[in-house]
């Protein structure tokens, strides 16, 4: 009667080791997968975008602290493209910047924001926009829009 009894419970379930042993197995598993699933790229985009915004917004910072015209503009298109901060004048400008996306992002086409000693935005001839202007980020299916906003000014940053 006691071999009956030792038998049922070693049918009954799985011990405490073997499901320790699943546990990390499948932990060691998930890992790996989400290696293949997150490339550093869609894990910088978001801040890439913001470091746009940000020297979208300096530009816009030295249009009022200069008094002069300055552009944001796409320099290369693509992937790992670049932007520039520059004077609109033909004076010496040594406060420009510029930024370079990397991790294979890919900058939208090409365009160029100027904004005015009042840091409102403006076209290359100084008259007010009439609409937004956009800048577009994106790695595979995720994409970010930095938006400079046509009356204001203000810049935003939306997935």
């Amino acid at each position: 009667m006691r071999a009956i009894s030792a038998t049922r419970r070693a049918v009954a379930g799985f011990t405490l080791l073997e499901i320790v042993f699943t546990v990390v197995l499948l932990g060691i598993l998930a890992k790996f997968a989400m290696m293949k699933l997150v490339t550093p790229a869609t894990m910088t985009l978001p801040a890439q975008a913001q470091s746009l915004a940000d020297l979208i917004r300096r530009a816009q910072s030295l249009a009022m602290v200069r008094g002069q015209r300055m552009s944001v503009s796409v320099v290369t298109s693509g992937a790992n493209g670049s932007m520039a901060v520059a004077c609109v004048a033909s004076a010496p400008c040594n406060t420009d910047s510029s930024l370079t996306v990397g991790q294979g992002a890919v900058v939208g086409s090409a365009s160029t924001i100027y904004f005015n000693s009042l840091g409102q935005p403006v076209n290359n001839t100084g008259a007010a926009l009439a609409s937004d202007t956009s800048f577009t980020l994106s790695y595979g299916s995720a994409t970010y829009t930095v938006t400079v906003a046509a009356l204001t000014g203000r810049v935003s940053v939306s997935p």
